[in-house]
């Protein structure tokens, strides 16, 4: 699945290499009011695609959530429109690592090409090794389990939504583990918007927290995330939108507290705080 709006160029070459991919699959694109003419050309260019061509814009969670909610297979994959698979038998991997794992959650090996080479989301050693959390371009669930937990949170809007579903999921027992075998491309977008990134990615800091963590830890939490959230504004010379994401993400955590605020067990949370320092071999 992919969801994406204004991005044409972008998912040209992302649904050209998985026209590559040696294995069968169903692609679902989630156009989020594109005016850049990505439905029309999708539907002329890609017929094998299944295209859902929204008039009103919710963002990419929202889409992503439908794009689960549409699919048939037990399995989906969701990439970034900016994303392409290299390697023709990327989804070949994908499939027998589900099949031989039973998992919930994979976090798939991924490189930012304009970053580095070095591949992210990689176990350290052989065995099947379980992270904290997977990365918004290159991750795959099992359908009905991400169901059942009512999928991504969708009053994060935008960013965030990854860290917050998969700390559910370890809520009810469920491992993100570490996928194996060749990494997912992504080649970040010239086209985000900074100022965005920066305003959601403090509130939802801030919201994850409200939402997710034990009273006992909550008061840290909080203040630590808002912390790091200003200093690493003025880091980036970009301290506004962080500063004034976090003001929000306050204010609309006391607002939906009493609506979204269902923290993990305080042993779920330790398990979480030591994955997010260190990935676990479990096998």
């Amino acid at each position: 699945m992919i969801s994406t709006k204004n991005r044409w160029q972008d998912l040209e070459k992302a649904l050209l290499s998985l026209r590559k991919q040696d294995l069968k699959h169903k692609v679902i694109v989630m156009d989020d009011n594109s005016d850049d003419g990505t439905s029309e050309n999708v539907a002329r260019l890609f017929p094998e695609v299944t295209l859902y061509s929204h008039q009103e814009s919710r963002g990419y969670i929202v889409r992503r959530n439908e794009a689960v909610r549409l699919a048939t297979t037990p399995y989906v994959l969701s990439i970034d429109d900016d994303c392409t698979l290299e390697h023709p038998g990327i989804i070949s991997e994908m499939a027998e690592f589900c099949r031989e794992t039973r998992c919930a959650a994979v976090a798939w090996p991924y490189i930012d090409v304009k970053v580095s080479n070095c591949v992210q989301s990689v176990s350290p050693s052989e065995g099947l090794w379980q992270g904290c959390t997977f990365k918004g371009c290159a991750f795959i669930v099992d359908r009905i389990i991400f169901l059942r937990l009512n999928g991504f949170r969708e009053s994060f809007c935008h960013q965030g939504e990854e860290e917050d579903f998969c700390i559910r999921l370890l809520q009810f027992g469920f491992p993100v583990l570490l996928g194996k075998g060749h990494a997912i491309h992504h080649h970040e977008s010239t086209k985000r918007s900074w100022e965005r990134m920066d305003f959601y990615g403090s509130r939802n800091l801030i919201l994850f927290a409200v939402f997710n963590v034990p009273v006992i830890f909550l008061p840290f939490q909080i203040a630590a995330s808002a912390i790091n959230c200003i200093l690493y504004g003025f880091k980036l010379k970009r301290p506004y939108q962080k500063t004034r994401g976090v003001i929000y993400g306050i204010l609309d955590g006391i607002r939906l507290s009493q609506v979204e605020r269902k923290p993990v067990s305080v042993k779920s949370f330790v398990r979480y705080r030591k994955l997010k320092s260190k990935y676990h071999k479990i096998g």
